[in-house]
């Protein structure tokens, strides 16, 4: 029995064994089984997308630093060409576009010794040649420049008894084979037939008055060239003449003419307001307004810095402009009116003074956008045509207008004679009337 007991313990302890060996041959093989899968499918894998990572990376990179590089010529190509920092751009431009101005006396170079003083002597220095080369550019168009005076004092402008404020500029603005037209002041021609005409070298020959626009106190006189010698007529050269695009606040403009009321003088300075607005008869005008010093009798142009007339100097809108400094009519405002009179022709009269509606002026008062009516004179085509205060003029002959400014173009495009139709609207009570009114200009 007992023997049969211990043999069966050691067949047990056998099996026991056999199966522990065979749980360790499957643990190693199963290991070796994952060890392999690792290798084989789990470490490749992880390269790959380690790889992947890598090019997606040098591509950012590279992207980047090509964005980087385009980016940078683009903001070196924009300050190098755009760029216009107000006071190097303004110099540059001076010294490359004006004439060489010999300096009045040759100053010593200042030193840096003497600090913000002798930084001050610097600035004022480059001030002084600036103001020199300005007052050139005005002095070259001396040759463009003749004085006009009434008939009536002529004896007296001979004798030097005349007040130098009775001679008003005149601007060569055309020339022919056989004359020069030349552009002056209603108050110059006093509404004679013919004019003084004082030269270069200061003779003197008759000028004849082709026409007159009291409205912006300017006319047009023609002169024969056979009534001037040879070697002044050689001197003699039209202006030349702009149209005042591109104007703004601070740009350098030089006033010549008569602006202090004394013939051929040249003052410069620069815009201080380009916004102004001004009514006249049947239209509106732009104004600017600059800091050169304001004189009562001043007359004639203005020029930029290229020397290309802009501008007409005017005192005639102060309670617009102020009397601190000169304004002037931007020159392309007013060349319509000069081709006219060049052909003894006027302007067409309507007789209405108005101003301009903006969309939101005319929102906030329930209005249409267009030309108001403040005012019809008695007797004009404009009232006996039936319009009145407080119309506001949205058509010329089915041409849409916004402002006076459009008015009096498509009025200068009309004659005197014709029959135009102006569509108005009108408030009555709560209402807006709209009508066409039938007008003969006059």
């Amino acid at each position: 029995m007992y023997m049969a007991l211990r043999g069966c313990a050691a067949g047990i302890e056998e099996r026991l064994i056999m199966f522990h060996g065979k749980k360790e041959e499957d643990t190693v093989a199963s290991r070796e089984k994952r060890n392999q899968f690792i290798r084989e499918q789990v470490r490749p894998q992880k390269k790959r997308q380690v790889v992947l990572w890598l090019k997606r990376l040098t591509v950012l990179v590279a992207s980047a630093c090509i964005f980087g590089a385009i980016a940078g010529g683009v903001i070196i190509f924009v300050e190098n060409h755009f760029s216009k920092p107000e006071e190097e751009v303004e110099l540059g431009r001076l010294a490359s576009s004006l004439p060489e101005t010999p300096a009045l006396s040759e100053e010593p170079e200042p030193t840096a010794t003497n600090g913000t003083v002798e930084g001050k002597e610097i600035t004022l220095s480059r001030i002084d040649k600036i103001s020199q080369r300005l007052a050139a550019v005005g002095a070259k168009l001396d040759v463009s420049l003749v004085g006009v005076k009434a008939k009536s004092g002529a004896n007296d402008w001979l004798e030097g008894k005349a007040n130098s404020q009775t001679v008003e500029y005149g601007l060569l603005v055309q020339e022919t084979t056989n004359f020069y037209y030349i552009l002056t002041t209603c108050n110059a021609v006093q509404g004679q037939g013919t004019v003084t005409v004082q030269l270069l070298d200061d003779t003197t020959v008759d000028g004849a008055v082709l026409g007159c626009d009291t409205r912006l106190n300017m006319a047009i006189v023609r002169m024969k060239k056979s009534q001037i010698e040879e070697s002044i007529l050689a001197q003699m050269a039209v202006a030349q003449l702009g149209n005042g695009i591109g104007m703004l606040e601070g740009t350098n403009v030089i006033a010549v003419g008569c602006p202090n009321g004394v013939l051929r003088s040249v003052v410069a300075g620069r815009i201080t307001n380009d916004s102004v607005r001004a009514s006249v008869t049947d239209g509106e005008v732009q104004l600017y307004c600059t800091d050169i010093p304001y004189a009562e009798h001043s007359n004639g142009v203005v020029v930029n810095i290229r020397g290309t007339v802009v501008g007409i100097l005017t005192t005639d809108f102060t309670e617009k402009t102020g009397e601190m400094g000169l304004s002037f009519i931007k020159l392309s405002g007013v060349v319509p009116v000069m081709e006219l009179l060049q052909k003894k022709k006027s302007a067409p009269h309507l007789g209405i003074e108005g101003t301009s509606l903006s969309v939101t002026v005319a929102k906030a008062h329930h209005l249409d956008v267009g030309a108001y009516v403040t005012e019809v004179h008695a007797g004009s085509p404009a009232y006996e045509g039936g319009m009145r205060v407080a119309d506001v003029i949205t058509k010329v002959d089915n041409t849409a207008i916004s402002s006076m400014v459009d008015l009096y173009q498509e009025l200068l495009k009309k004659k005197s004679g014709d029959t135009v139709v102006y569509s108005v609207s009108r408030r009555s009570g709560k209402k807006k009337i709209r009508k066409e009114l039938r007008i003969k200009l006059g």
